[in-house]
């Protein structure tokens, strides 16, 4: 038996359709952790973070133990379970020991402001002397809150 060339065509469709759709549910979902991630890593706890985004606090939990195995500091592949805390900008993500290491030379994009100044240049991300300060600033925050 050969198979109907139009409704074969339609399931094709459907499939590219169904794997597109995936592909954004997929990128929503990393954004939200990644969200949730930088208002625990600015000092929220995870209780405020969960009441206020109406989610249970062991969700919370979850996501912020997970990224602790899975996500990694951009500018020297440090793991979050490798160091004392990372600080999350919106598409890089860098650890305390590279904010208190970094040394600003070059002219480029920050990873974090998107703005072109003298940036720190990591293994996959740039920073400006701006948002080392701010990230520097956060991290002793955060330790002082302990």
């Amino acid at each position: 038996m050969t198979l109907d060339e139009e409704l074969l065509a339609t399931a094709r469709k459907a499939g590219t359709l169904s794997a597109a759709a995936q592909d954004q549910a997929d990128i929503a979902k990393a954004v939200y952790h990644h969200s949730v991630l930088r208002l625990h890593r600015a000092g929220g706890s995870m209780r405020e973070i969960a009441e206020a985004l109406k989610m249970s606090h062991q969700r919370v939990h979850q996501i912020v133990e997970q990224s602790k195995r899975t996500e990694k500091c951009w500018f020297c592949g440090r793991t979050a379970g490798d160091v004392d805390k990372m600080m999350a900008g919106p598409v890089a993500l860098i650890c305390d020991i590279c904010v208190a290491e970094a040394q600003v030379a070059e002219v480029g994009d920050c990873s974090f402001c998107s703005e072109t100044k003298p940036v720190h240049e990591g293994a996959e991300a740039k920073i400006c002397q701006s948002c080392v300060d701010f990230s520097a600033a956060v991290i002793s925050g955060a330790a002082s809150l302990r």
